[in-house]
């Protein structure tokens, strides 16, 4: 893998990397649980069911109800957040600060989240995050992560190649796709995933304050 000084693409994750959504999916969730009668998890079991997509976020909640899978739970979770993805979700630390230093030192920025485009973008404009060049939802592509096929996808729309780009998240489904991806991973510490990632990671950081630094390295 090369390794380039300046990357030729900056890519990101949004749930537990720029943004904390757990409040609005714990509300989704809460409501989709309490329309079938069941009980509802509080917002840090929630967190622990987010990075995999929407279907196995509500698939998670219906097990840990003491529920069968329920084909309509999906489409009902999905009416209920994509109504309001904004309430309750705030920026990370540093966040938009991160991505217009980015942006003014001329780095592409691109995004990969599990999260369906259409309240991922909805979320991007109310937040006003950004400017991202190119942006994979989780129900962009047939697949989604850890599949590498959004991350890529996101990478080549940049104009840039998979050896020339970052990838910066915060969970083990991050750091599988962009192994998957043949892609430099920083991983952001204190986000959704508590598991400390394997050895290999090529930057570490604390916080998004010190991810230009990290990757001028």
């Amino acid at each position: 893998m090369i390794e380039s000084a300046r990357p030729d693409a900056v890519v990101f994750d949004l749930d537990g990397t720029l943004v904390d959504s757990a409040a609005s999916l714990h509300r989704a969730c809460g409501r989709m649980l309490a329309a079938r009668g069941l009980p509802q998890p509080d917002v840090a079991k929630v967190k622990t069911f987010v990075g995999e997509g929407v279907p196995t976020l509500v698939r998670r909640c219906l097990r840990w109800a003491g529920a069968q899978d329920d084909p309509t739970a999906f489409d009902d979770f999905c009416a209920i957040y994509n109504a309001d993805p904004v309430s309750g979700t705030t920026l990370l630390p540093d966040a938009r600060e991160t991505l217009q230093a980015l942006t003014t030192s001329g780095h592409p920025l691109g995004l990969c989240t599990n999260k369906p485009e259409v309240p991922t973008r909805t979320l991007l404009d109310a937040l006003d995050l950004g400017p991202f060049g190119a942006i994979a939802g989780g129900d962009t592509l047939p697949v989604h992560k850890p599949d590498p096929a959004p991350l890529l996808h996101v990478i080549r729309a940049l104009g840039a190649t998979p050896d020339t780009a970052i990838y910066v998240g915060d969970s083990r489904t991050d750091w599988r796709t962009a192994a998957a991806s043949g892609v430099r991973y920083v991983h952001l510490t204190g986000g959704y995933e508590t598991e400390h990632p394997p050895d290999g990671i090529w930057r570490h950081i604390p916080g998004l304050k010190n991810l230009i630094a990290a990757i001028a390295r």
